[in-house]
């Protein structure tokens, strides 16, 4: 059995109260799995895959809820980088946005990125069939701002503030990326991580852009949710907001409240409200919340804690807060993924086994049925914020699926052929 067991998961969970110890005991722990437990393949799909790639170099998109192609299937947007990805990001290293043209097959640089991460990219997402949005660094200004290009006629307009979801080409909502470097600087931008005052949390949070104004404003701060949740272990804590996701129908949003002790432990609270700010609720308030993804406009699947139930995937109805277990005795095993839905298919990964190997599959909610995609090998040279998830992304349509993956030895998006499930 190459996948982690339920002790050793709960061993886990007990170390994350010493966070130091931990990472020093899981590297080495997967190192040992690694020797006991190596395959000599690097990746297993029975699927057609495509690697998206300009001149060799390397490549990646983002994160797992967003799709890399258009629409209409014509057009893939992704990140270039003339760098060794296995360090860190480079806020001084720009990558190169790219528009690959299906039809076509020509690559189009169209920018180069001062704001970015491995794990998201600069933010990259479509906002219909032709206009794509991306975050950048003024340095002029010294400023983050959001981009948006249109395809058709090659206009550019600048936005005066980075975008973290959008809702369209209507409205987004946006956090303050340089907080994200509390914890993990996975998420985070670093142009100007020397400039933040981490007690600010009465005008900080997270803000609403309309994209047709350009204008800004502040719709829930961090004091406001401490207030609201006061906790003992938020007194002299780091906190920040993460991981919205705006509703499909752009009346809602998901966000997540997390804080940092003093001794680097985490908690973390997941709350939903309406576009305005208003209407807070709490959605899961059991210490961990972890990947998530709208179900539809009124309930959210994540992978969460519920301290009664385990650590699982549940569908959780942000009106009534009434929660279900989903894929019982079929994913439970698989732990922590990145999900997204398209009608009742849910596509998820999971972390590198012992093997070093993550697996992706499709759960069919319907069928009870379980379908993998197959297994990409992670090297130790991608860990922690240089790892590579694979983020797997369903196209519009349901009949592709884009993931990044370092099994070749470099990081780059791929992108697989479904057959007829």
């Amino acid at each position: 059995m190459s996948r982690y067991n339920k002790v050793e998961r709960i061993g886990a969970l007990v170390l994350s109260r010493f966070p130091l110890l931990k990472s020093f005991i899981k590297k080495n722990y997967q190192r040992l799995n690694l020797l006991l437990n190596n395959k000599n393949y690097k990746s297993k799909s029975d699927f057609d895959l495509v690697k998206l790639s300009v001149d060799g170099r390397e490549s990646f998109f983002g994160y797992y809820d967003k799709s890399p192609i258009n629409k209409t299937n014509e057009y893939i947007i992704f990140q270039s980088s003339p760098v060794d990805t296995q360090t860190s990001p480079d806020s001084n290293s720009p990558v190169d946005l790219i528009i690959f043209d299906i039809k076509e097959k020509t690559y189009k640089t169209v920018d180069k990125l001062y704001a970015y991460n491995w794990q998201q990219g600069s933010k990259l997402m479509w906002l219909d069939d032709y206009k794509f949005i991306y975050n950048n660094f003024c340095h002029n200004s010294n400023t983050y701002v959001s981009k948006i290009y249109n395809i058709q006629t090659g206009e550019l307009k600048t936005i005066n503030h980075p975008i973290y979801d959008c809702y369209i080409d209507e409205f987004a909502i946006s956090l303050n990326f340089e907080r994200l470097n509390i914890g993990r600087a996975d998420y985070s931008y670093s142009n100007k991580c020397d400039q933040i005052d981490w007690s600010d949390n009465e005008f900080d949070g997270l803000f609403y852009i309309d994209l047709d104004e350009n204008t800004s404003r502040l719709i829930v701060t961090l004091g406001d949710i401490i207030k609201l949740n006061y906790k003992e272990s938020m007194d002299g804590a780091k906190h920040k907001f993460n991981h919205i996701m705006i509703s499909p129908d752009g009346k809602k949003l998901m966000f997540m409240h997390r804080w940092f002790t003093s001794d680097n432990r985490r908690y973390d609270t997941l709350w939903s409200c309406d576009i305005n700010g208003e209407l807070l609720s709490i959605v899961s308030d059991d210490d961990m919340v972890s990947h998530c993804y709208w179900y539809d406009n009124d309930n959210i699947f994540a992978y969460l804690r519920d301290h009664r139930l385990g650590d699982k995937y549940y569908l959780i109805n942000t009106k009534s807060k009434n929660k279900k277990i989903v894929g019982k005795g079929i994913i439970d095993s698989f732990g922590d993924g990145h999900p997204s839905i398209y009608n009742d298919r849910v596509l998820f990964d999971t972390y590198p086994d012992k093997s070093r190997m993550k697996h992706m599959y499709i759960f069919d909610l319907k069928k009870n049925k379980l379908i993998e995609l197959g297994e990409f090998y992670e090297s130790f040279y991608y860990y922690d914020e240089t790892r590579c998830d694979l983020h797997p992304r369903f196209n519009y349509d349901g009949t592709k699926v884009f993931f990044d993956s370092v099994h070749e030895g470099q990081r780059h998006l791929y992108m697989l052929e479904l057959q007829d499930q």
